[in-house]
């Protein structure tokens, strides 16, 4: 699974590496993105690639209520086409989740261990992402989740299952609502693209939201 992301760019690097326009939008650097938090998402929209703030937590538009949202943070790469509370969006609403790099929790004897893991070539990347709007009656909120699919060999050691990634060159395919490429595209990482070290425990808590969350322990 994905359940916490790093996004430390400002908006203009956003726009420049997706290419994109942006409304309106705070220039937080986050290195510790939880569930429920509104972030930068990017959309194909009316003037071409739109990065909107949204919600993590895809709610579907017939939702009763918003308390399905905290239960699709993820999509089952396996399943994203069949799965009632997402199908439509995988059809019709894919994004891009703007991130620099994301944790996961490698269990040992002696506990859960986070690890921060990144491409080795540092910079910017897209999970793949679906979002959703929902109508609560007094405001239309905008969700999104990111898909997940069996971890390569770079990660088969921290975890069973990564985010799926995108890399420039596959941008446009997984936005392109018509487009007939993206099922290639959810797949794992290629190997020898991710790197990943031992942070602190600081990131456990989502309250803590600083470098500190990505800083190796060898430095702490």
């Amino acid at each position: 699974m994905c359940g916490r992301y790093s996004q430390t760019k400002p908006i203009k690097t956003l726009k420049e590496h997706f290419q994109a326009i942006a409304l309106e939008m705070d220039e937080e650097e986050r290195y510790n993105i939880a569930p429920s938090q509104s972030v930068p998402v990017v959309i194909a929209g009316d003037q071409g690639r739109e990065i909107h703030t949204m919600r993590w937590g895809l709610i579907p538009s017939w939702a009763k209520d918003s308390a399905l949202g905290n239960k699709l943070i993820n999509a089952r790469a396996e399943t994203v086409h069949e799965k009632p509370s997402v199908k439509s969006s995988f059809k019709q609403r894919r994004c891009l989740v703007p991130t620099d790099g994301f944790y996961e929790w490698q269990v040992r004897d002696a506990g859960k261990f986070p690890q921060y893991i990144r491409l080795r070539t540092g910079g910017l990347f897209a999970f793949a992402g679906l979002w959703s709007e929902w109508d609560s009656g007094k405001e239309i909120l905008q969700t999104f989740t990111i898909i997940t699919i069996t971890a390569n060999r770079d990660l088969e050691s921290v975890h069973h299952r990564m985010p799926v990634i995108l890399m420039p060159e596959n941008y446009e395919n997984w936005l392109a609502p018509a487009s007939k490429e993206f099922p290639g595209l959810m797949k794992p990482l290629g190997d020898g693209l991710l790197d990943h070290y031992e942070i602190s425990k600081t990131v456990n808590s989502p309250k803590n939201d600083s470098e500190e969350c990505i800083t190796p322990v060898s430095e702490n």
